[in-house]
């Protein structure tokens, strides 16, 4: 049984990283989608932080008014500026409004980040497939 489970490691391992991979990049051709296709928007601030030096890069929420529905977004250090102090923001979002972005928020690299992680999750399950008909 031991033999069975360290033979199958490797191949199991390469089948979640596949799954984690489709999932980055479902969410990244959703956020390309918004840059590309996506138009610009003026959005009501209802919260921000007052201060922007204290936020870290994965803090700094805000909430953003649009068509009377409420989104929560992430600004971080990053786009804390263009929130703090301000009641109104231009946005990017899609047709159906169901997310909004920063208009460059969207990184090339995070688009590519998905497909590396695709053929690095393809290599681990061949190798372990190879390794289970040995």
């Amino acid at each position: 049984m031991k033999n069975l489970i360290y033979n199958n490691l490797l191949f199991i391992a390469g089948l979640i990283l596949l799954f984690i991979s489709s999932m980055v990049i479902w969410g990244n051709l959703v956020d390309y989608d918004i840059y590309k296709n996506g138009f610009e928007i003026t959005v009501n601030v209802i919260d921000a932080p007052e201060n922007c030096d204290n936020v870290s890069s994965r803090g700094g929420f805000c909430k953003l008014e649009y068509n009377g529905k409420v989104y929560v977004v992430r600004a971080g250090n990053k786009y804390c500026s263009l929130v703090s102090g301000q009641s109104k923001v231009k946005m990017l979002t899609d047709k159906s409004a169901t997310k909004l972005q920063f208009p460059e928020e969207f990184n090339s690299f995070e688009y590519y980040s998905g497909f590396i992680l695709l053929a690095f999750s393809i290599y681990v399950i061949v190798k372990g497939y190879m390794i289970r008909i040995k």
